[in-house]
């Protein structure tokens, strides 16, 4: 059983009253929703910036986790001994 073709009716009838164009310099601003937000949310970006912490030097930054880990690796492995 063939479907009927549906497609675009190849005459439309224009209005060229509502067409799109591109703006020229003798358009006005028109303050849309978009625009709205745009200003709403540009006032977080313009935060000023946050003061520098102090930072660990690197060996703390890496050891301090290694040896957490150990840590908690041997004592999973004693909990695995002492339930056995």
């Amino acid at each position: 059983m063939p479907l009927p073709k549906l497609r675009a009716d190849p005459d439309p009838v224009r209005d060229d009253a509502r067409a799109p164009r591109a703006a020229t310099g003798d358009d006005g601003f028109i303050a849309s929703p978009v625009h709205q937000l745009h200003d709403t949310l540009w006032d977080f970006a313009e935060l000023p910036p946050a003061p520098d912490l102090p930072v660990f030097p690197g060996w703390v930054r890496v050891l301090v986790p290694v040896l957490a880990s150990g840590t908690l690796w041997l004592g999973i492995v004693w909990a695995l001994g002492h339930l056995r």
